[in-house]
């Protein structure tokens, strides 16, 4: 069993005049590099930005909670999943973990979002076995 750290971090910027918001887990370091988890896994959910501000409007925020405390609870149990970095910005919130297997990944995605509405999440899975999107989010946040 993997110990996880729960311990989120919050990080701003701007990006093309509009703000970026980041949550990460800056307490990952001794977990760099393991080798049970060598996939990531990033969710992303397009929306139609305020004008403005670049955010999502109060009802896709509700929505997007909904969704989030749906998929962290089915993919952190038993470590399948580790997330570690929620980015914000101008039409894109992504979410990305470290996942251990990706051949039970849609089996666990679809039951736990099952008797929600339907979300307008792409999911793709890319190799990082050695954690280097996670030292780079610490990096460009000044976590490290």
């Amino acid at each position: 069993m993997v110990d996880v750290d729960d311990r989120w971090f919050a990080a701003e910027g701007k990006k093309d005049g509009f703000p970026v918001l980041i949550r990460g887990r800056g307490h990952l370091k001794p977990l760099i590099g393991l080798k049970s988890h060598p996939n990531i896994l990033r969710i992303t959910w397009d929306y139609v930005p305020d004008e403005n501000s670049g955010m999502p409007k109060k009802d896709i925020v509700k929505t997007m909670a909904i969704f989030e405390e749906a998929i962290f609870t089915a993919l952190e149990k038993d470590n399948h999943c580790i997330f570690y970095n929620i980015y914000l910005h101008n039409g894109i919130k992504e979410w990305s973990a470290y996942c251990s297997n990706i051949d039970g990944l849609m089996e666990k995605v679809n039951k736990a979002l099952f008797g929600h509405e339907q979300f307008p999440i792409e999911m793709v899975v890319e190799s990082d076995p050695e954690w280097k999107d996670y030292e780079n989010l610490l990096k460009n946040t000044g976590m490290s």
